[in-house]
């Protein structure tokens, strides 16, 4: 009979132990659950933050690319000079017909 009784205290005091372990690790231990949902939030919303800043590189990178090349493609250097007379900055033009 003792030994049952002390059986049965042991068994509860060991559940006790286990569910008193298992709510401080979820909430009040350094790596607990809740922390570690903070910071894979955080960290999500970091990842985010780094898509939209590549975005807006690309797009500077693309303008200074345009700043860059500042030239004319041939094609349009032809039609420009032929077409509409225009020159380069001190350059003399003699148009013939």
């Amino acid at each position: 009979m003792k030994e049952k009784i002390l059986h049965f205290i042991l068994k509860n005091i060991l559940i006790a132990i286990i569910f008193i372990f298992i709510i401080w690790m979820c909430f009040f231990d350094e790596n607990s659950f809740v922390r570690h949902l903070k910071i894979q939030n955080e960290l999500n919303s970091q990842k985010i933050e780094i898509e939209n800043f590549e975005i807006e590189n690309k797009k500077f990178e693309s303008t200074i690319k345009v700043y860059q090349s500042d030239t004319i493609s041939p094609e349009l250097e032809k039609i420009l000079r032929e077409d509409y007379g225009f020159g380069k900055q001190d350059e003399i033009i003699f148009k013939i017909e």
